[in-house]
């Protein structure tokens, strides 16, 4: 498959069939996104594979009871949006294997100029708008276009995080922090084509 073609075919799948992944495949993947730039080739991001039905569903009921607790006082009118919002936070569990993508403590070059100056640690990652994240994301579109070439349907998300706590306790997570969940499997149905954006809206030149 061309690359373009590739681009254009990866859409984002959130109906799955239950078959498995093979493990082969899956690597192929985990390979791909592995191979992601990172800042100072500093890769601050760890994979956790899940593939076990029951603990899925634990993430699923904490992300739905997060939410339950985050909004209480929800009036008739508004129950459909919350429950639009529960679908899309936890699609995830619709899907046979489920990437719980982790970021690990970053460190950069320019930590070690700090010592004799008052800016923070925190402050240089705010103003380069968290490289390490960045990363992530680059890692994660790497991972969503192999799915494609496998033939597989992927899914990034992202509300899920409202219980990133819970989540991390599901998962037995230490010294590392969840930062996005990627579902992926045999797509049970077919997305609609994703067409071209006008340049025009979404670019500038600068003369």
């Amino acid at each position: 498959m061309e690359f373009s073609e590739l681009v254009y075919s990866r859409r984002t799948v959130r109906q799955f069939s239950q078959e498995p992944v093979r493990q082969a495949v899956l690597e192929k993947i985990l390979q791909s996104g592995l191979a992601a730039p990172s800042p100072n080739n500093s890769t601050p991001w760890v994979i956790t594979v899940i593939t076990n039905g029951e603990v899925i569903q634990q993430m699923r009921a904490a992300v739905n009871e997060k939410l339950d607790m985050m909004f209480p006082n929800v009036s008739p009118e508004q129950k459909p949006t919350l429950q639009k919002i529960k679908l899309f936070s936890s699609i995830f569990a619709n899907a046979p294997v489920v990437l719980a993508i982790c970021s690990k403590p970053y460190t950069a070059p320019i930590f070690d100029l700090l010592a004799e100056s008052n800016i923070s640690k925190e402050q240089i990652c705010k103003w380069r708008r968290y490289p390490e994240l960045q990363a992530m994301g680059a890692m994660i579109q790497n991972m969503l276009l192999s799915a494609t070439e496998e033939g597989l349907g992927s899914c990034w998300v992202s509300g899920a995080l409202v219980a990133r706590a819970e989540i991390e306790s599901i998962l037995k997570l230490e010294d590392i922090r969840l930062e996005a969940l990627v579902a992926l499997g045999h797509q049970s149905a077919t997305p609609h084509p994703k067409e071209p954006l006008d340049l025009e809206l979404y670019v500038n030149y600068i003369p």
